[in-house]
């Protein structure tokens, strides 16, 4: 959450408007949703550079989606699709990738 940002950056003595204009945020709803996040953003990193991506949590919205045994090999299957793509825009941009799984 981009507000819980300027307090941090108050902490250390940083401009906190400053490093929010740093700071890109998206906030996706479904598993589809993540992965076309993650195609948009590599347009967007060809157009600029990034050091860092953040994606919290990377399992949390398969959980929601595909719930059941029934479901599980579809599961997988999406989430190493987005963990590959993940790993591509590490070594296409030259970023660092921090994924959470909660």
């Amino acid at each position: 959450r981009p507000e819980r940002i300027v307090p941090i950056a108050e902490r250390f003595g940083m401009d906190a408007n400053a490093v929010l204009d740093n700071i890109i945020y998206a906030r996706a709803y479904t598993y589809e949703h993540q992965y076309n996040l993650l195609l948009g953003l590599a347009a967007k990193m060809a157009e600029e550079p990034f050091r860092l991506l953040i994606v919290d949590s990377v399992i949390a919205l398969f959980r929601v989606d595909f719930s059941g045994r029934g479901e599980l090999a579809e599961r997988q299957q999406k989430l190493a699709q987005m963990l590959s793509r993940l790993t591509k825009i590490a070594e296409e941009f030259n970023v660092a990738v921090y994924i959470t799984n909660q």
